[in-house]
């Protein structure tokens, strides 16, 4: 199986038009057509995996029908899928309702609300029986095959055969277990741990990929990748503090940036009224940011994700209760997310997820407004948390938030903190606390820079010093993910950003 998409990637379609592309693309060249520069030989691969974890929702169905009718063309092509836990998926979950897909491997894992937890399988058996639902010939269990392979949700080998496997296996369209990853599996030794009649599908021709083919699936991946990018960084920059900056839509359109944080909601929790602060973009407070809504979109459309950040540096929020940390959570879900609004400030736009840049207040609570965030992505749309710590570890503000493995994206401050970031030609600081910030739980990590000398008061690395001095340094690092940039203005000012691009 050829698996396209990935956690790091840069892909989405944009009409039925380029999913027919996409699918002649990979029939010709890793399927049953004929193509003079098959990357992989002439080798026929069985089908295509959907791992679609970023981009947009809309015609990976009708990439799925392009592909699904090679299938009358001699040789049956297989169609797989990796949705996260949370059902129905935010990405696929219009293709998986074709009844087109033969095996989906549920990622039960990076999502505590559905996975197991703490010795519970509670909230992983009612997810499992959501995903039984889905029109697909069998459903596997997703799992990390260690403790290191993912933010959360690894489970013991014993655990796994004494708890869970009795509570699904029973399941008509139980087909095994999906791991990631071999290199993960090989460290662990966990699938040399369980027999084949434990993890056997229900039929018993259905079961665990061996090593040696899941060395195979693990490389085509990693060839794919290659081939369309997906290994690369991408580049989240904060927009919103200064009206010299642009348009949100202008900003996107630069096709420079993979993520847009909202700069900020400055003013919330403790019963304070919440104020949105865009600083000379528009006045929130006169119902003149709805406006946005029709950025944001045009934004999402195109593939970049747009999160609100609360905090910042002058604001004022703290969260005084696990209660406050709920009753906020539930103003962002209506008033920004998902949920429902009279009045809100950005008008019928649904953003992407919180940013938690916190640099004051208390240290308190924050990992409860993690929780009761990141329970909505059961509601039916993903939610995404990033954070924006400072690079002294561990954070003084969020270190304990971060350390739930509720947090996708992570873009650590390497500025204004001589002690930990780049400074007179030396990387030695700067490495150091980037190896201390892998160790915690989140999917990516990113190295957060300022955009222009004057956009902070220390820290700034010229673009060529980015290049050849710092990014050799972490970009093998597996939680690599890209930098962040502070602000679209003072990127305006060196156009930092299209500098460093393709070397992120």
């Amino acid at each position: 199986m050829l698996s396209i998409g990935g956690g790091a990637g840069s892909y989405y379609l944009n009409s039925s038009d380029d999913a027919r592309n996409v699918a002649t693309y990979l029939w010709d060249n890793f399927l049953g057509g004929q193509s003079s520069s098959r990357p992989l030989g002439d080798a026929v691969l069985d089908g295509i995996d959907f791992d679609i974890e970023g981009g947009t929702p809309l015609h990976w169905d009708d990439l799925a029908r392009y592909l699904k009718a090679y299938s009358k063309s001699g040789k049956k092509v297989y169609l797989t899928a990796a949705p996260q836990c949370p059902f129905p998926d935010a990405w696929i979950g219009g293709a998986l309702s074709t009844g087109l897909f033969d095996y989906v491997w549920v990622q039960f894992y990076n999502n505590p609300p559905c996975q197991y937890s703490a010795g519970s399988s509670t909230n992983l058996a009612n997810a499992w029986k959501q995903w039984l639902t889905v029109p697909a010939k069998r459903i596997f269990l997703g799992l990390p095959a260690s403790p290191e392979a993912a933010g959360s949700g690894f489970i013991p080998a014993d655990d796994l055969k004494s708890q869970v496997l009795p509570l699904i296996k029973g399941s008509g369209k139980y087909g095994g277990i999906m791991l990631w990853s071999n290199l993960q599996s090989h460290n662990t030794q966990q699938n040399n741990h369980q027999s084949g009649t434990t993890i056997t599908g229900s039929n018993s021709s259905l079961h665990m990929a061996t090593r040696s083919s899941l060395v195979q699936l693990l490389l085509i991946a990693v060839a794919v990748a290659q081939i369309v990018g997906s290994q690369a960084g991408g580049i989240a920059i904060y927009w919103g503090q200064n009206g010299g900056e642009g348009t949100l839509a202008d900003t996107c359109a630069t096709g420079n940036y993979k993520f847009v944080n909202l700069a900020f909601l400055a003013v919330f929790g403790n019963g304070q009224t919440p104020e949105l602060n865009l600083a000379g973009h528009c006045d929130p407070t006169s119902g003149g940011c709805t406006s946005l809504s029709a950025d944001i979109k045009s934004c999402q459309s195109s593939g970049v994700k747009v999160i609100l950040s609360i905090g910042g540096g002058a604001g004022s929020y703290y969260l005084s209760s696990a209660a406050d940390a709920k009753d906020v959570a539930t103003y962002l879900w209506n008033n920004f997310l998902g949920g429902k609004s009279s009045s809100r400030p950005l008008g019928d736009a649904v953003l992407d997820g919180i940013d938690f840049d916190i640099e004051g207040g208390t240290n308190q609570h924050w990992d409860d407004l993690a929780r009761y965030l990141k329970g909505y992505s059961n509601s039916g749309r993903r939610v995404y948390l990033t954070a924006a710590p400072q690079c002294p570890f561990p954070d003084a503000w969020v270190g304990g938030a971060l350390n739930t493995g509720l947090f996708d994206y992570v873009w650590v401050q390497f500025y204004n903190n001589p002690p930990c970031q780049y400074s007179s030609g030396s990387t030695t600081d700067l490495a150091d606390a980037w190896k201390q910030w892998l160790s915690i739980p989140a999917k990516q990590i990113f190295l957060g820079l300022p955009a222009s000398p004057e956009a902070a008061g220390s820290g700034f690395i010229p673009s060529d010093d980015l290049k050849s001095q710092v990014l050799p340094l972490i970009k093998s690092s597996g939680k690599y993910g890209g930098i962040m940039l502070w602000s679209k203005y003072y990127d305006d000012q060196d156009d930092y950003s299209s500098s460093v691009k393709s070397d992120v």
